[in-house]
């Protein structure tokens, strides 16, 4: 009798608790109501979009590009650890030296002159959003760079490539075809680049192609070196949207690149997919890969992605 007294009491003490909680909450939320209410009615004369308007209201997919200020002047750059100073050129830290480890005062002095003072390329490609004012320099420095650093490939001059590269990887530089032909020269360069030198090239060129480079973006792709990588080309193509493009991305979706094939798939909103992996699975079927390589395509592809794959119709 005794224990169930006190159970009774517990539950009787909780179930009380529980009533003060949801009478809290409540007035809470009246409060709520009473000060947007306030707020609401001191603000009449704010402009308001019609229930029409806010459904016509997107959010922009893409950062918008850079633009001038209205005196046909760039905006200043500035990023955490820029050169100060009139003098900073002569007074750089000693570890600079020139011709090495990616440090050029050639270079320098040429982005100086249009209001991008640096030490190295890499800097700005890591704390800079965008240079637009650099991208026709870089474009000159990466299309004769073996003339201006002549020589066998050193590390100082793959650091510069590397840097010239990224910098690319810009805004600004997006559909310039100076700054997309520069880059698909370094992917075609033989005997073939470092790993990372096609690596920082594939993702530059990636960004900054539009749909309209799709034939130039497609070319290099062929002739790219078995080991490079070819996963932000392929998910490039859901930005082109044509058959052709669907097409391609179609022949990437049974290799190991199938996440950027179903990515690209997806964006374009591909149709037939279903129909062109039974043909795929049939023994005839030649593809861009070895033979061993579309036998274990099946075993590669997830239950998630074959679900995804075959969705479209």
């Amino acid at each position: 009798m005794a224990s169930a007294s006190i159970v009774m009491n517990s539950t009787t003490m909780m179930g009380g608790m529980a009533r003060a909680d949801d009478t809290g909450r409540d007035d809470a939320i009246a409060q709520l109501r009473q000060a947007i209410g306030a707020i609401e009615a001191t603000s009449a004369d704010l402009p308001r979009l019609s229930p029409e308007d806010r459904k016509r209201r997107t959010v922009p997919r893409r950062r918008p590009k850079p633009k001038k200020n209205p005196d046909g002047t760039w905006p200043p750059i500035t990023y955490l650890g820029m050169p100060e100073g009139d003098d900073w050129m002569q007074n750089r830290p000693a570890w600079y030296r020139g011709g090495e480890k990616g440090f050029d005062r050639r270079i320098c002095e040429e982005l100086a002159a249009v209001g991008v003072p640096c030490y190295t390329l890499n800097h700005l490609a890591d704390r800079v959003r965008t240079v637009p004012q650099g991208i026709p320099i870089f474009v000159d420095w990466l299309d004769h760079l073996e003339e201006r650093v002549p020589g066998p490939e050193t590390e100082h001059r793959e650091l510069l490539r590397l840097g010239l590269i990224r910098t690319l990887d810009d805004l600004a530089a997006r559909g310039n075809r100076d700054a997309i032909n520069a880059v698909v020269s370094q992917l075609r360069r033989r005997p073939a680049p470092s790993g990372r030198v096609l690596d920082e090239a594939e993702v530059t060129l990636a960004r900054i192609a539009t749909a309209a480079d799709f034939p130039t973006v497609a070319a290099t792709m062929e002739e790219l070196p078995p080991r490079s990588m070819r996963g932000y080309l392929i998910e490039y193509l859901g930005r082109v949207k044509t058959a052709e493009a669907q097409e391609l991305a179609l022949r990437w979706l049974d290799t190991m690149y199938v996440q950027s094939a179903i990515k690209a798939l997806v964006a374009m909103k591909a149709t037939g997919v279903r129909a062109y992996r039974a043909l795929r699975r049939r023994p005839q079927f030649s593809g861009p890969q070895s033979s061993q390589a579309r036998h274990g395509a099946a075993s590669r592809l997830t239950d998630t992605a074959c679900q995804l794959a075959n969705s479209f119709s």
